[in-house]
């Protein structure tokens, strides 16, 4: 059995793993503007959300606790500073 607190440092080395090629991956984009790559990268979430089973609806559902779940994160931290 996994414990709980080797169940999210896999979660957050999965994460940080993701996050490196994505940022390579924009950087290939000079010519756009960020945001409009972070929506692609939004788009591509769903897609992957839709892949692991969930329909369409589900898949929104589920980037926008992602999102809470982010705020939650940087506004611990910023507690913590």
């Amino acid at each position: 059995m996994v414990e709980p607190d080797e169940q999210a440092l896999d979660f957050a080395e999965t994460v940080e793993a993701i996050r490196g090629p994505i940022r390579r991956l924009a950087a290939c984009f000079p010519d756009k503007e960020p945001i409009d790559i972070a929506v692609g990268a939004l788009y591509a979430s769903h897609d992957l959300a839709m892949r692991s089973g969930m329909d369409a609806h589900e898949a929104t559902a589920w980037i926008g606790v992602a999102a809470r779940m982010m705020e939650r994160q940087l506004l611990d931290r910023a507690k913590l500073n």
